[in-house]
């Protein structure tokens, strides 16, 4: 997983690692229907990933236990994507994951029936979700007697970006960190500081400096100084006690946007060889000619042939393409 991934992940699983965060995120967020089904305990975070190594640059999942009311097993399983632009390949990933979960609670307790699992995407990338979330579309036209033979599943969505900031989350502290994961690969996010920094007055200042911490290692840009002015207009009676918790480093002229840089080229050669390794493990051995393409390449057209590659059978349908 790159460093860029890493922010990420690190950042949501804090987010939604409170019970009470969960709760509330999961009842806001999931279709009324659904929740008038949960019965009122919170969820409970339950260890360990299910996301493939290679996708974890792209991918962080939780998997939760929740009560219903019908007194049945279930499981809440979210899977966030961190790709700037919604995949096709999601909700075929997520049927891996899917059938991971089932197996190992199968192995773990050798009983039926099998826990319900209810699968949800949250998006926090900066392009809308437009894709279906119906797991039998990607097998496009299928005549009607065929249907019922077709694996068919429903995912709930999350897509952050389409969600007014104030209809994040009613709870303070869900809804700023939230924010901040809508923001922050945005190419405008220096000018959105204002937004992010709204409930900070009301927040602990260890959750301030998480937030701004988050941001300033985020891929997108932000001078040192528009993050200074920025929590000294909106929180100027803690301004300097945040800025001392947050670390001089991140507020030195030059900093920011050198680390960004940094980050940026570490994130394209963390994908680049994740790339050489899917292609290694699907079609074959990658030539030198070939895999210095991809290394010189930049971050959106490496990620453009990953998610050609997953599905690929040959090294031209994934680099001979327009």
């Amino acid at each position: 997983m790159t460093k860029s991934a890493n922010i990420h992940d690190a950042f949501f699983k804090q987010t939604l690692s409170d019970r009470q965060a969960a709760d509330i995120f999961l009842r806001e967020h999931l279709p009324r229907e659904v929740v008038d089904l949960l019965a009122p305990e919170p969820p409970e975070l339950l260890p360990g990933s299910f996301v493939d190594e290679l996708l974890g640059q792209h991918h962080t999942d939780l998997l939760f236990r929740i009560q219903l009311k019908t007194e049945q097993d279930a499981l809440a399983y979210l899977l966030m994507e961190h790709k700037s632009s919604p995949d096709q390949a999601t909700r075929l990933q997520l049927l891996r994951y899917i059938v991971r979960i089932l197996t190992r609670w199968y192995k773990e307790h050798e009983r039926l029936p099998l826990p319900l699992v209810l699968p949800l995407v949250a998006h926090h990338g900066p392009d809308g979700w437009e894709l279906s979330c119906e797991f039998q579309d990607l097998f496009g036209t299928v005549p009607g007697p065929l249907r019922p033979y077709m694996i068919s599943f429903h995912h709930a969505l999350v897509d952050l970006a389409r969600i007014e900031d104030n209809a994040l989350s009613t709870h303070i502290r869900l809804r700023a960190f939230l924010k901040a994961l809508k923001y922050v690969l945005r190419p405008d996010l220096s000018e959105r500081l204002e937004v992010l920094l709204a409930e900070g007055a009301q927040l602990p200042i260890v959750d301030v400096v998480e937030i701004l911490a988050y941001i300033g290692k985020g891929p997108v840009p932000v001078s040192p100084e528009a993050l200074r002015e920025a929590v000294k207009r909106f929180m100027p009676d803690y301004a300097e006690q945040i800025m001392r918790s947050f670390g001089k480093e991140y507020f030195e002229e030059g900093i920011a946007v050198g680390e960004a840089r940094g980050e940026a080229r570490g994130e394209a050669r963390g994908e680049a060889q994740a790339l050489v390794r899917l292609l290694e493990r699907r079609i074959g051995a990658v030539s030198e000619a070939l895999r210095a393409r991809i290394f010189a390449a930049d971050l959106a057209s490496i990620e453009a042939w990953f998610d050609r590659a997953i599905e690929a059978t040959e090294f031209k349908s994934v680099f001979d393409r327009n």
